[in-house]
């Protein structure tokens, strides 16, 4: 069932931020693609805006894992950068009523 994508945020056991959507992770929910495309960036300029914008460890980029679907792992060192961007991932989702 389709849904209006909306990101959340968590820390992990290596105390490391993490942003995604993860209400329905069966149907893909989580997939880094999702929000280069709420932006209209390619994937390459969305890893650059991710690293360079908001400061994110971009720990490596798998295009052909996954099924056939590219994997990109990332993460924050602290909560205010994580934050920033799911501030602003949410706000252009809802502001374009961005469903999944």
């Amino acid at each position: 069932m389709a849904h209006m994508y909306k990101a959340s945020e968590w820390i992990d056991a290596s105390r490391k931020w993490h942003v995604a959507d993860t209400s329905d992770l069966a149907n893909d929910s989580a997939a880094w693609w999702i929000p280069a495309r709420i932006l209209g960036l390619s994937l390459v300029d969305f890893v650059l805006l991710l690293k360079n914008e908001y400061n994110a460890n971009i720990i490596g980029w798998y295009p052909d894992s996954n099924n056939g679907k590219s994997l990109l792992l990332f993460n924050w060192n602290n909560y205010n950068d994580a934050h920033r961007y799911l501030l602003y991932i949410n706000r252009i989702a809802r502001n374009k009523n961005w469903t999944i």
